[in-house]
């Protein structure tokens, strides 16, 4: 695991450029800095040793004859078979690494070595034959990778490095920050900054020596096509599975799990175990605080596995929380799990270097309560004209009881009773977006209307899309390109990163994903519960906590702690803090009106943060250009590709 970025060289500044994003990148890879002038471009890589520690693994990593050469973050599993194959076409490898098999794959096989890897990887490619550079990134988006989009290439792990750097003008993209107000993360492609934009998960960038970029998709989407109709056997379910567990599992460090005590991260503590190992678990406490507190659970599950447990009681104050926030995430991000995303990882990486999540498991198996809502739409959709506007003034409670099954069940109806007689497209965005209250809205400058919003977000990234054979692989092709990407992998990978630590999905394993293609709706889905596939494995697997808890994700009492110790801070906060995005005054008297606005003022907080760091990367870039003769940044535009 690696932070990584390229630019193309121009004017003589390639050194000072490098130097500024080997800064901005060193937490993503602690253990070496590397630089070098390649090709027409200036090529940085941080690595974070994992496999094979030598130190004469370097990077950029070049081929025999020096006409390829690669920077790469992520890891592949499996890779010895790929490098087998290669060895016996001829080629000569000088290191026992995994990205040594993507050097030599890509010049063997081109762009159909992708589709051969098992892994998460952010890469970068630079063919001195072509005078082109090639950049691609996994099928899920489990690593992260940004370009620009004016007219200097440049491309990074990380957004802020780039503006750092000088290599883009870090002005605001008021497109993507409307998009974070419906969704409360930026959906792709934007990232909250103008002329930045993500590179799409499962696809390929191609630029040319005469600018011109292609991008195409290397990968069909998920969910894509109906399925055959056909049951798939929980028994080649459960291989896959351990397989994959026992795959990833593979490190020249210390491999860990994060510990929820759901059905995921128990079903994956059980298979490590049954892998023959003995797995570190960590997990954090919001003690006092009921629901949100899964450790006891936890404990429960490490001791009945026989596997060490440690846990970190949450005591974050709110300076500390929002600190925390602006320093790992490069792009606006208010899903508030990332507070104790970000103790666990520092937890974790005082222990091991390498820690297996549960990521993913409620997206391919049909895990969320919204997946079950078009059944609740039906019900509730012949109820009189009188008691759906009734439905719809429910009130529910934003930041307190949230997560529970009562708040959750409140919240739909409330939400599809306010959308109206619309079809099911619109209906599951009255669940997902709109994430801001019309209170909290107010206190947002200039950001459009969040149903507009999801709606283009929706149109974007082909929501309707009748091929998927049902409405809920529809949903579920949307959040594979959207959520899971946006929200849930960013959170994951930012906040791991952000101490040097590697984030490890086995639930997103290339074989367990195409299980789950394949898979019926029937077979994921009951009006009882989703997910019955991994809850059937884990009942068989984790009986001491019942086959795993209903799905909580490290919840976060936001209710609690701004009617609480997060009071007075935050009021003084917000006011001493407006930025060109937020209204500070607005923000504290939303916090002091009485009403439960919790989620509104985190998302508030989070992108206030954000923007204030945004301007310390500007800053940071005036001061690096005042040592180059001429301006870096070539004023790059604000385009989008298509």
């Amino acid at each position: 695991m690696c932070g990584i970025a390229g630019f193309e060289l121009r004017g003589g500044d390639g050194e000072v450029v490098g130097g500024s994003l080997l800064r901005s990148l060193r937490n993503r890879g602690p253990d070496g800095d590397f630089f070098e002038q390649r090709g027409g471009y200036g090529l940085v890589q941080t690595r974070l040793a994992v496999i094979d520690l030598s130190d004469h693994v370097r990077y950029p990593m070049s081929n025999e004859d020096g006409t390829l050469c690669l920077v790469f973050n992520g890891e592949i599993y499996g890779y010895m078979d790929l490098r087998r194959e290669l060895e016996r076409a001829g080629h000569r490898f000088a290191t026992d690494c995994d990205a040594e098999v993507v050097l030599h794959g890509f010049e063997e096989w081109g762009p159909d070595l992708f589709p051969r890897l098992n892994g998460m990887f952010a890469l970068a490619l630079v063919d001195s034959r072509r005078n082109e550079i090639t950049l691609a990134r996994d099928r899920s988006g489990i690593k992260p990778l940004v370009m620009t989009t004016g007219p200097r290439f440049a491309f990074a792990s990380d957004a802020m490095a780039l503006v750092s750097a000088g290599l883009s003008a870090g002005e605001v993209d008021r497109e993507s920050v409307s998009e974070y107000g419906a969704f409360h993360y930026v959906p792709f492609p934007g990232t909250g900054i103008q002329g930045i934009q993500q590179v799409e998960p499962g696809t390929m960038v191609t630029r040319s020596a005469d600018g011109s970029t292609e991008v195409r998709r290397w990968t069909p989407l998920f969910f894509d096509r109906a399925p055959d109709g056909q049951d798939v056997g929980l028994a080649e379910l459960e291989n896959a599975l351990l397989e994959s567990v026992s795959r990833q599992l593979v490190a020249d460090v210390e491999v860990g799990i994060f510990l929820s005590g759901g059905v995921d991260s128990s079903l994956l503590a059980a298979l490590a175990v049954e892998s023959g190992a003995r797995p570190r678990a960590f997990t954090v406490s919001f003690q006092g605080h009921g629901d949100y507190d899964e450790s006891d659970r936890a404990a429960r599950l490490a001791q009945s596995l026989g596997i060490p447990h440690q846990i970190e009681t949450m005591d974050t104050g709110f300076l500390e929380a929002v600190d925390g926030i602006a320093g790992a995430y490069d792009v606006p991000f208010a899903d508030s799990s990332a507070i104790p995303m970000l103790a666990l990882s520092r937890l974790a990486r005082s222990e091991v270097t390498v820690a297996m999540s549960g990521t993913g498991g409620d997206d391919l198996f049909a895990g969320y309560y919204r997946h079950r809502a078009h059944k609740l739409r039906s019900a509730v959709g012949f109820l009189p004209d009188q008691l759906l506007r009734r439905l719809s003034e429910i009130k529910v409670d934003q930041g307190g009881e949230r997560r529970s099954g009562l708040n959750l069940a409140r919240s739909y109806v409330s939400r599809i009773a306010r959308a109206g007689a619309g079809d099911d497209h619109e209906q599951y965005l009255a669940l997902v977006a709109g994430s801001t209250s019309d209170a909290g809205h107010e206190a947002f400058r200039g950001i459009g209307e969040s149903r507009a919003a999801s709606e283009g977000v929706a149109s974007r990234l082909g929501l309707d899309n009748p091929s998927s054979g049902s409405i809920l692989r529809e949903i579920q092709r949307f959040e594979m390109r959207s959520y899971l990407p946006g929200d849930l992998l960013t959170k994951e990978d930012r906040a791991s990163m952000s101490v040097g630590l590697e984030a490890r999905v086995p639930l997103l394993d290339e074989a367990v994903a195409a299980l789950a293609d394949r898979m019926p709706d029937r077979q994921k889905l009951s009006l009882r519960g989703g997910k019955l596939p991994l809850r059937q494995i884990a009942a068989q697997k984790v009986p001491a906590v019942g086959g795993g808890g209903r799905k909580r994700g490290f919840a976060v009492p936001l209710h609690d702690l701004f009617a609480g110790r997060w009071r007075s801070e935050a009021g003084t906060w917000f006011r001493e803090g407006s930025t060109s995005l937020i209204d500070g005054t607005a923000a504290a008297d939303l916090l002091n009106s009485g009403t439960s606005h919790a989620t509104d003022l985190w998302a508030l907080a989070a992108l206030t943060a954000w923007e204030r760091r945004l301007d310390e990367c500007r800053s940071a870039a005036l001061e690096l250009r005042k040592g180059l003769a001429g301006d870096p940044t070539d004023e790059p535009t604000g385009g989008r590709f298509t």
